[in-house]
């Protein structure tokens, strides 16, 4: 695969800082996940996400020696880039027993814990990685279970979703941040973000944000193809706006997440407005 300009760079220059960093052989190799994987890239709103592979359990001289190579590499590139630190023989384990590790979060931190959205990771790994360095992914032995995958994702409609759903049914314009981009980002996060899980559940499949809501438009009901039309519009930049009233934009996305949650779950949102 062909990785976009600013993942490519973005890789290149990660990989140049390891090389004079950190101790030799301490990375022992770097695999893509997340949408990239599934050939997309969104430039106003992707991120990187990724899985680097450790020679050994990280000492804390190690960790701070990290937290510098992501700092320096925030200060070249705004794009996030993401991901945990681990042994390989991790991705043989169930993602749920391995211990803290340290991690680059989207908050722009580098901390150190166990994350259940490992269970993603190691999927989307399995599934298309891509092997920036070190040993191809081929030849890694990755631990998968079709039935942790569609639990977790369930689980997640259940509970972030769901919290966010009810979250909207008190959310007005002013509640949005005033920054255009995280607004954007935000907005069409709801929609596109949410969508994907339940793609997930109906096919089987994983794929990215905006796949995700090209296949709604053609998976779900007229009802809701204006606001699908709009998260891409919002998360790719292109087309106009077929919303002129925040209010109403809110609302959509309320009731849009609301069916989501209730489609995924067979649970309905509390004080969700149900459609007419």
């Amino acid at each position: 695969m062909v990785l976009p300009a600013p993942v490519r760079e973005l890789c290149e220059r990660y990989l140049l800082l390891v090389e004079r960093e950190l101790p030799v052989g301490l990375v022992t190799g770097v695999y893509l996940r997340g949408g990239v994987v599934f050939g997309e890239w969104a430039p106003r709103q992707s991120d990187v996400d990724f899985v680097a592979t450790v020679a050994h359990r990280l000492e804390p001289a190690e960790v701070e020696a990290l937290r510098g190579v992501h700092a320096q590499l925030a200060a070249y590139s705004s794009v996030h880039f993401d991901g945990p630190y681990l042994l390989a023989s991790d991705l043989a384990c169930d993602p749920r027993t391995v211990p803290p590790v340290p991690e680059m979060m989207h908050t722009g931190k580098l901390e150190v814990l166990a994350s259940p959205t490992w269970i993603i990771a190691w999927h989307e790994l399995a599934r298309g990685g891509i092997t920036i360095a070190g040993p191809q992914l081929s030849t890694l032995k990755i631990w998968t279970d079709e039935k942790a995958l569609h639990a977790y994702t369930v689980d997640n409609l259940n509970t972030y979703w769901r919290s966010n759903a009810e979250g909207l049914t008190r959310a007005t314009p002013a509640d949005l941040p005033a920054d255009e981009r995280e607004r954007d980002y935000l907005l069409s996060h709801c929609i596109v973000a949410s969508v994907r899980l339940h793609h997930l559940l109906v096919t089987g499949g994983m794929t990215a944000k905006s796949r995700a809501a090209r296949w709604a438009l053609t998976y779900y009901d007229e009802r809701w193809h204006r606001i699908l039309a709009e998260g891409l519009h919002l998360r790719e930049g292109t087309g106009t706006s077929q919303y002129d009233d925040q209010a109403e934009l809110l609302a959509d996305i309320r009731d849009f997440l609301a069916y989501v949650v209730e489609t995924g779950t067979g649970k309905p949102v509390e004080s969700a407005q149900q459609p007419s």
